[in-house]
């Protein structure tokens, strides 16, 4: 049984899960609710890490161990399903809190937001609409810190399709939105482009896509919007089943891979200025900090090996030179993260990095004790995206729990039929999304 905790505040009334603790903003997912905002402070859950694949290990040996080991895709039952709530407005929220929450909690708000009570114990009773938020929830997670790493053997997933199915979830939510406000429309008119990659996969696996792409179709005709390739309502891709005009079908029905999702060539390739002069001594090596707050997501590969230094000197001259897997995302021109290196309690030397290859590199000149190995502590940093750093260890075992969520939701995934496919039992975590079906199929060439 889960119990919450309903407490009357100077801005609203708080509605807290008990026994569960908050981390990082990117192990968190929040919705904008009519009347309130919702938190899901811990998206991976507190067993992460110890009901997750190891890393390293191949996706494929992944599910035959599950299936060996009878264990449910996502970790079995999980006591993260519902969100914490800050409800501004008790009277509005009041349309889906009894559904999310149950009847005994929406009374308890009631009661906290008309001075009846300050605190009160209950016990939630989730409804479908619950379980639905979570898979929302957990689906903008994905869309905004997935960790993509060429490092861990972590492909990237479609955004444009996942867009899709998230604007499809949001219309099957629809009553916990503003009325004046359309999420799932303004999701199609962004993730437009993820309208061929859904018919691909809709051809090679109609039954497990036909209600997102109808959902998504009765969005846009709702909504006004001219999207190309939706067709009309007789058959989700064309009245003959056969798709749009000009669009042909994946070869053999297989599940389409995604496009660009082929491995690269990730060597760190550190040339010109960011390289250290001839006949530096290499002092020493080792491996910064990832800490995914204070960067753009996507900006660097999500590895806890992705950024590592080198130290040399050079007559008196004193460098660090700082190396950062690239991630997905390429920033707009004049964008580029800072290479921070601190060393001991002086302050940090910031360093704009420069693109080389694979890898965004700066070299650093910093006082360095020529009396012991250096051992600086090096970040990469987005000034005015960055909050700062955090706790170390939160942060990191945090990471952790992400990358394990990542890996266990592919294994399951590669199994799966579809939402409503493997991992969707009851007491399961939210089913795969589209996208992670795709990048589950591509993990062998990833």
């Amino acid at each position: 049984m889960t119990w919450i905790e309903v407490r009357a505040e100077e801005d609203g009334v708080s509605v807290a899960v008990e026994g569960r603790l908050s981390v990082p903003e990117f192990g968190r997912s929040v919705l904008d609710a009519v009347g309130a905002l919702l938190t899901w402070p811990d998206i991976a859950g507190p067993d992460a890490v110890a009901t997750g694949v190891p890393p390293g290990t191949a996706l494929s040996d992944a599910r035959e161990g599950a299936a060996a080991s009878g264990a449910a895709p996502f970790g079995g039952p999980r006591a993260d399903l519902l969100p914490d709530a800050l409800v501004e407005s008790a009277p509005e929220a009041q349309t889906w809190l009894w559904a999310v929450y149950g009847a005994v909690a929406a009374r308890a708000v009631a009661a906290c937001a008309d001075g009846r009570a300050h605190a009160l114990r209950v016990a939630a009773e989730p409804g479908a609409l619950a379980r639905d938020l979570h898979r929302l929830a957990t689906g903008h997670w994905a869309s905004r810190w997935w960790p993509a790493s060429h490092l861990d053997g972590v492909p990237a997933l479609d955004a444009d399709l996942l867009g899709l199915e998230l604007a499809a979830l949001s219309h099957r939510c629809q009553q916990v939105w503003d009325p004046d406000a359309d999420p799932a429309a303004d999701l199609v008119l962004e993730h437009r482009a993820g309208v061929r990659p859904l018919l691909d996969l809709w051809h090679a696996r109609p039954g497990a896509v036909s209600d997102v792409l109808r959902s998504v179709r009765a969005v846009a005709d709702d909504a006004g919007l001219d999207v190309d390739g939706l067709a009309g309502p007789d058959d989700p891709g064309g009245r003959d089943g056969s798709g749009p005009a000009g669009w042909t079908a994946p070869a053999g029905g297989a599940v389409p891979r995604r496009p660009g999702a082929l491995p690269q060539d990730h060597a760190l390739a550190a040339g010109g200025a960011a390289g250290p002069p001839p006949g530096a001594r290499v002092m020493g090596r080792g491996t910064g900090t990832n800490d995914w707050c204070r960067y753009p997501p996507g900006f660097v590969d999500a590895s806890e090996d992705a950024v590592t230094w080198t130290a040399f000197a050079h007559g008196s001259r004193r460098a660090v030179l700082v190396e950062a897997v690239a991630g997905e995302v390429r920033p707009a021109p004049g964008v580029r993260p800072v290479a921070e290196v601190r060393v001991g309690a002086t302050a940090p030397v910031r360093v704009r990095c420069e693109r080389a290859g694979d890898a965004w590199t700066a070299l650093v000149d910093t006082a360095l004790p020529d009396t012991a190995a250096p051992s600086p502590d090096v970040q990469v940093v987005l000034p005015g995206f960055d909050p700062g750093p955090q706790d170390p260890a939160r942060a990191r075992r945090t990471r952790e729990g992400l990358r394990a969520l990542a890996r266990r939701r592919l294994a399951a995934a590669g199994g799966a039929t579809g939402p409503d496919g493997a991992g969707a039992g009851e007491g399961a975590g939210p089913a795969p999304f589209l996208a992670e079906i795709v990048a589950a199929h591509t993990e062998e060439d990833f």
